[in-house]
């Protein structure tokens, strides 16, 4: 339903939009909306009623682009507002400012429980103010207030609630202090309900602490949690909508809106109370809303993803103001969480059917951490150590902190990592120091700083329970072995993503530790349970001989790793505690939400069947026997079938390519972030993974590709070229040959084909049905 002016018995009011027609008994409701929104429309009845009253000439409408008229507009939404309106209308026409340098507009929401009546008393008694009344069928505060966006007149706005009221010398100062470009700003006091005021509210210290001098109206956060105390350049806010859909909080959407899209200064007008706002705190009031489920979780969830759908994710001043926004919304939900602590599986489900991509966990999950995770290499930092990290915190669904190192020297950021496993951590700690693979003096320094932190957080929580630790990286183990010697009660849980002390070639990894105070304590550790110590210095060897030792649970991805790394441990006792500790747990697959937050921006073609390969080139991992097969594969293949390459090496993968002769066929390009990565293995029609190609160093093939627990979750067939007798060769595939083969890659190439193809003849069938 639309606006209207309410109570039509005369043709025009003063100076008043018509009211709604009355032919017949019938009214028409939603004529007040459309001379509010349509500008013909208004045009039109505004010369057709010039006509009826006799004008001999009627004067052209004004255009919408002409100057706003030098003032203020003043907004009043109200809803069932007959009980308080009237404190609020004499505060306006109390005002200071002359009538003629404001308008007030009132929008009533709603049933009229009586509003109207007071309010056309108001204007008859007070003939020079200039006074508007709207009707707003649908009660509903954003539609309201866009309603009185669209009908003011004067260059600037403010809006005043119709519970509140307003200091005699409000409107002139904040418009002494308005500018373009600038968002006045007046002193907001509290008043409860027995009249007892508060200017000592946390918005107002705000406020006051601003001073007299201008700051960037987006620097203040709090400020944008509410429509009162501001007057705002008219032009910018007709420009925006308030959200009609959203029942509490289309104010701080609003808000951050305009300030995200203008880079207004603000300035607060004066520190007077005759020129404040006073906010009545009702026990109506937004802020004094029952703590159930609907307001403090279902409600706020609408106002973050809203917020959310503003964001740029480049962490730049306007990302990092909606990002506050959000922490403030998602405090009613920690709030809820803390007095129904039962509630939060139907919480994160909240989340989840929002969509919402980067729910502020963290300030959920504060202080509930019973578990500690060491993972050297962690988001944001991007690696695939981190990522599966990431994804193991969401397989063991407890709430956890986290530390790991600074990687910044060697890895890029990316901050979308960090929704992978946000849901379940409370802190995240930076270790900062020179990352290294086989440094023992940059590990040393990372056990020491990280041990001084877990130590910290283990006692603030009371004793963690929990402790998980994941290498490639061995700084990972080194700081939990450390850990659990300190803290024996605590249950430590060590995976291992490929062997430690060999490489993929199956050679002794180089890299030494020194026979320092902190690789004393360890061989005591080593000693002290009754095993031998080691002549070696490989810290590879030695990372995984005390993990064996100390920890209380081995994981493994899969059975050939444990069998190859089993093969060369020769302590007959340690094979068997080794055994009897161990679990082989493949990569998980991530959650299927994250597929879908981070849409890709890759065009594919529909017109021909697409392959998509990601992953890092190394000496025995390639895709030679893929570009050797399309060279000889049939004309058919090569004309209908691309393959996409994401990398790390793309401009070898160019150079192959054009010594093949396959350019327009495969196409290179460097790797994308994961999310997106996530995203873009939905959309391709086949996904290529390949084994590392073993050599005579190996006996077995220990190595399970991560991806391939990233390609399960999109739902698309895969390629595989294995190995034979590799834990991907015994995965379900839908395509499968042997890695270094390309005869066998010939025939899959088209076999890919052809079922592309017969896909593409049932679906056009079904569409003539």
């Amino acid at each position: 339903m639309g606006a209207k002016d309410i109570r039509g018995e005369q043709a025009i009011e003063r100076g008043d939009l018509k009211v709604a027609e009355q032919r017949e008994g019938h009214v028409d409701v939603d004529y007040g909306s459309r001379m509010v929104v349509d500008e013909t429309a208004r045009d039109a009845e505004i010369l057709a009623l010039r006509r009826l009253l006799g004008e001999a000439e009627v004067p052209q409408a004004p255009s919408r682009t002409e100057e706003f008229t030098p003032g203020v507009s003043v907004i009043i939404p109200s809803y069932l507002g007959s009980d308080r309106i009237a404190v609020c209308l004499q505060s306006l026409v109390d005002q200071t400012l002359d009538p003629s340098s404001f308008e007030i507009i009132l929008v009533i929401n709603g049933a009229d429980d009586g509003t109207y009546d007071i309010a056309n008393t108001f204007r008859g008694n007070n003939p020079e103010h200039q006074m508007r009344i709207l009707y707003q069928a649908r009660p509903s505060a954003g539609s309201a207030r866009n309603v009185g966006i669209e009908a003011a007149r004067f260059e600037y706005l403010t809006f005043v609630d119709d519970d509140d009221y307003v200091g005699p010398k409000f409107l002139e100062r904040l418009l002494a202090a308005a500018s373009p470009n600038c968002v006045s700003i007046s002193p907001i006091v509290n008043v409860d309900v027995h009249g007892n005021q508060n200017a000592s509210n946390s918005v107002n210290v705000q406020i006051s602490a601003r001073g007299t001098k201008k700051f960037k109206f987006k620097s203040v956060s709090t400020f944008l949690g509410l429509n009162a105390c501001k007057l705002i350049p008219t032009k910018a806010v007709k420009k925006l909508k308030y959200s009609e859909s959203l029942r509490s909080g289309e104010d701080v959407c609003f808000m951050a809106r305009l300030a995200v899209e203008n880079n207004f200064d603000a300035l607060v007008a004066t520190t007077e109370a005759s020129g404040s706002y006073f906010r009545i705190l009702r026990d109506e009031s937004i802020s004094r809303q029952p703590l159930n489920f609907d307001f403090a979780v279902t409600q706020r969830l609408e106002v973050i993803q809203q917020l959310e759908s503003q964001r740029s994710w480049d962490s730049s001043t306007n990302d990092v103001l909606l990002t506050g926004l959000i922490k403030s919304q998602a405090n009613f939900v920690k709030r809820y969480l803390a007095e129904n602590p039962s509630e939060r599986q139907l919480i994160s489900e909240a989340v989840d059917a929002l969509r919402i991509k980067d729910f502020p966990w963290s300030l959920i999950n504060a202080g509930n951490a019973r578990g500690l995770v060491i993972s050297y290499c962690f988001a944001p930092y991007s690696d695939t150590s981190a990522v599966v990290a990431s994804k193991a915190i969401v397989e063991r669904g407890s709430i956890v902190d986290v530390i790991y190192n600074n990687m910044g020297s060697v890895r890029r950021k990316d901050s979308n990592l960090e929704t992978i496993a946000g849901r379940f951590i409370d802190t995240a700690t930076e270790i900062n120091t020179p990352p290294s693979f086989a440094g023992w003096k940059q590990i040393s320094e990372f056990v020491h700083k990280g041990l001084g932190i877990a130590d910290s957080r283990n006692a603030l929580i009371g004793g963690y329970e929990t402790l998980y630790s994941r290498v490639l990286w061995p700084g990972s183990h080194f700081l939990a072995a450390k850990f659990k010697m300190s803290h024996p009660e605590v249950e430590w849980t060590a995976e291992f993503s490929d062997p430690m002390s060999t490489d993929a070639q199956g050679k002794n990894r180089p890299g030494e530790l020194i026979r320092d105070d902190l690789f004393q304590e360890f061989e005591r550790a080593v000693v002290s349970k009754g095993f031998d110590t080691l002549a070696t210095d490989s810290l590879f060897t030695w990372c995984e001989y005390l993990t064996y030792i100390l920890a209380d649970e081995l994981i493994f991805t899969n059975e050939n790793q444990l069998e190859y790394m089993l093969s060369y441990v020769s302590d007959t006792r340690l094979r068997e505690e080794i055994q009897a500790k161990s679990v082989v747990r493949v990569h998980p697959t991530p959650p299927s939400r994250s597929y879908e937050m981070l849409p890709a921006k890759y065009e594919l073609s529909d017109s021909v069947v697409n392959v998509g390969y990601f992953g890092a080139f190394y000496e025995n991992r390639g895709l030679v026997e893929v570009l050797t097969a399309l060279s000889n594969s049939s004309a058919s293949v090569r004309k209908k079938l691309r393959l996409h390459v994401f990398t790390n090496k793309p401009d070898e993968v160019v150079h192959q390519v054009q010594q093949f002769g396959l350019m327009g066929i495969v196409k290179a390009q460097g790797y994308r972030p994961y999310l997106e990565f996530l995203n873009l293995t939905t959309k391709f029609d086949v996904l290529l993974v390949n084994d590392v190609e073993r050599t005579g160093e190996m006996m077995i093939n220990p190595f399970l590709p991560s991806k391939y627990s990233d390609y399960m979750g999109s739902g698309q067939p895969v390629w595989g070229l294995v190995d034979e007798g590799s834990p991907l060769s015994a995965k379900p595939l839908a395509y499968k040959s042997a890695v270094g083969n390309a005869v066998q890659a010939v025939r899959v190439l088209e076999e890919i084909l052809h079922n592309w193809q017969e896909g593409k003849a049932v679906d056009q069938r079904q569409q003539v049905r």
